[in-house]
């Protein structure tokens, strides 16, 4: 069973749900988790919101809410606490990507 996934300085470990960067460690919130570990996964290829939806929340279309952008406001925090260099990119009517402030 695989209990790490990574993109570039960003390590997330599946079984305590959590994202470490260099010396930090945070304790990510369950759903919020569930959005990190898709993004993570797909690495630096967009992701569509459809397929969030999808895979995060268990419904087969936007519900029009904002829910998604609640998720991407706690995350991007999250990111920034770590110092991380990941980054998580809207590309707007396509979906969401992962790059690093390098790109």
């Amino acid at each position: 069973m695989i209990n790490d996934l990574a993109f570039a300085d960003l390590n997330l470990d599946i079984l305590q749900r959590a994202a470490l960067c260099k010396d930090k460690r945070v304790i990510i919130k369950r759903t919020s988790f569930r959005l990190l570990t898709l993004l993570v996964h797909h690495g630096d290829a967009i992701v569509s919101r459809k397929r969030i939806f999808q895979d995060v929340w268990g419904v087969h279309f936007d519900p029009g809410t904002k829910r998604l952008e609640v998720q991407l406001n706690y995350l991007r925090q999250v990111l920034r606490g770590l110092d991380s260099s990941t980054r998580i990119v809207t590309h707007r009517g396509l979906g969401l990507r992962l790059c690093t402030t390098a790109e």
